[in-house]
């Protein structure tokens, strides 16, 4: 489901097959307000959903910079050992028998957090890195394709209010369908997205593209949370001041609410099918 695709389903449930009340604009705001909060409960649940490993990157005065879509940091792993350097939470977690020198044969090796960095508790420490991290989620958008789309490029309704910043949307998935027959035009990765413009560019598409297609972004969240992104959004625009308010309406959905978030509570419990574990956790005893 994309973008476009969940602002239309909004719209049903809340009996606006038009703009009324909402504007595309504010639904669309709303969907990610809701969609932002989502991704934080997914980011604080046990599995993992959104680790990623980080380009190869090499310290300066032992301190590593953290990735720009970085929400938590995991851990760091050396390039060419493949060590893993645990990540502790602020510099106040700093041991007091700190490791001197450049050899991580010293003893243990500990990183933490200050401001944007990660330090390396070594002196001088220079080893090539990877920074294993918990990403930022990339807002929905959604709308009609403007004036320069083609075969490569899919323009971003810029009433819509698109990012403006570069590269914002590199890595998403894009949804293009004609708005004539709805037969999907698009289903690419965008490579490049230039925010003066709000043009993100593709590699290829199915059927080149038009003026006024319908297209979608597509979440990178887990497809099974989307319902809950769809309900929250339903609830919260249901919930606007109108003569017109229908309590058996609202008193619905809001309960479709509570028992999709319960559900969703209980799939991401655990990522691993059936299973109960032990986690091997360092214990300090100092």
């Amino acid at each position: 489901m994309n973008a476009y695709e969940m602002l239309e389903q909004v719209r049903y449930n809340i009996g606006e097959t038009t703009e009324a009340h909402w504007k595309d604009k504010m639904l669309l705001r709303q969907l990610n307000m809701d969609h932002r909060e989502v991704a934080r409960k997914i980011l604080d649940a046990p599995g993992d959903w959104l680790l990623k490993k980080s380009d190869s990157l090499t310290p300066s005065s032992s301190q590593l910079s953290l990735p720009s879509d970085c929400v938590k940091p995991a851990a760091i792993e050396e390039v060419s050992s493949g060590r893993v350097i645990p990540v502790r939470g602020t510099v106040r977690e700093r041991r007091v028998g700190r490791m001197a020198g450049t050899s991580l044969s010293a003893g243990t090796v500990e990183a933490y957090l200050i401001g944007n960095k990660i330090e390396v508790n070594m002196d001088s420490y220079g080893e090539a890195c990877y920074v294993w991290y918990q990403k930022r989620v990339i807002d929905l958008h959604a709308g009609l394709c403007g004036s320069s789309t083609d075969a490569t490029h899919v323009q971003f309704e810029l009433t819509h209010w698109p990012s403006g910043e570069d590269d914002y949307y590199n890595g998403v998935t894009v949804q293009v369908r004609d708005q004539s027959d709805h037969i999907l035009n698009v289903d690419a990765v965008i490579t490049d997205y230039t925010g003066q413009t709000a043009s993100a560019t593709i590699t290829s598409a199915i059927a080149t593209p038009a003026s006024g297609d319908y297209y979608g972004t597509v979440s990178q969240l887990p497809v099974e949370v989307l319902p809950v992104v769809l309900l929250r959004s339903t609830v919260k625009a249901l919930a606007r001041p109108s003569s017109t308010f229908e309590k058996e309406i609202f008193s619905f959905y809001l309960s479709e609410l509570k028992r999709a978030e319960e559900e969703l509570d209980e799939f991401l419990a655990t990522r691993i099918s059936g299973s109960t574990y032990s986690r091997i956790v360092e214990v300090d005893h100092g």
